[in-house]
This record gives C-alpha cells, sequence and structure tokens, in this order.
C-alpha cells in the first residue's frame, strides 16, 4: 500500500496519531489526490473525523480543492454524507418551500429529482412539505409527492 492509501485508510477509520505519523513522513500528502482525484482532506470530512480535517489544514490542505470525480470540494463531501442521512441545507429546505407557496411545479420537479426524500421531509419549522403542498391546493404538485417517475 503507497503511503497515500495509508493515509486515506487512517482518515476514513479516525485513526488521528497514524495519520499524523505518515504526515510527518511525508509532508507532501496533505493535497495529494487518489485515483478520484480526492485528497485525504475530502475523506475526512465525508467521513466526520474533526480532529484529522484540523490536522490536515495545519498541514497545508487546500480547503477547496475538487475531485476529478464529482469537481466537489471537501466541504460538499461533508454535505454528500449529511444529505445521506436525510441532511439538507436550510437555503434548499426554504427555496423548495418557496416553491410550493409560489406553484412552480417545474422547480418543486426539479427538487424532487434531484432529492427524492424531500417528499418525506419537512421545512424548517417541522411542517412537512406533503402538507404544505396539499395547504396550498395545487393539486399538480401535491400529486408530487406520490408519483413514482417525475418526467
Amino acid at each position: 500500500m503507497s503511503n497515500l492509501q495509508n493515509l486515506i485508510e487512517a482518515v476514513k477509520h479516525g485513526h488521528l496519531e497514524q495519520a499524523r505519523i505518515i504526515l510527518d513522513a511525508d509532508t507532501g500528502l496533505a493535497n495529494q489526490k487518489d485515483e478520484s482525484g480526492a485528497t485525504p482532506l475530502h475523506y475526512a470530512t465525508f467521513h466526520g473525523h474533526r480532529p484529522i480535517v484540523e490536522l490536515l489544514l495545519e498541514r497545508g490542505a487546500d480547503i477547496n480543492s475538487t475531485d476529478s470525480q464529482f469537481g466537489a470540494t471537501p466541504a460538499g463531501w461533508a454535505i454528500e454524507y449529511l444529505r445521506e442521512k436525510g441532511g439538507y441545507l436550510a437555503i434548499e429546505l426554504d427555496d423548495f418551500g418557496y416553491a410550493i407557496q409560489m406553484g412552480d411545479i417545474r422547480w418543486v420537479k426539479r427538487f424532487l429529482k434531484r432529492f427524492p426524500s424531500l417528499r418525506k421531509a419537512s421545512d424548517t419549522k417541522g411542517v412537512s412539505f406533503r402538507k404544505l403542498a396539499q395547504e396550498y391546493g395545487n393539486r399538480a404538485i401535491a400529486g408530487l409527492f406520490d408519483a413514482e417517475d417525475l418526467p
């Protein structure tokens, strides 16, 4: 296994001291990319290992480095981890609610295609989007919450 692979494995498993030892031996690893173009910082943020994030930043890791697979930064990877758990940015929830309120079916479809779990989500005040769609009376939008496939 290469030094980079060893570092990434340590980062993924939250082994702070092991990561420190590897970085002490090869300072250039903080910004080295794997085959997908991801840096150790991408993995640290995705796995939620804050102490390792701090270590990598101290060692000069580029906080805005993009991977070659998605063009995503480490912050994007952190958000993706939370998305997998059903988390969204407040602005996304607000914008989705606004699209429902305005009756903008194109944007509601766009949100639901990108984030299907919004069908079961609630706005920042705890009101389910399904209920919000029913309350605003747009039958086409309310029907999107039951649609299996969106055009």
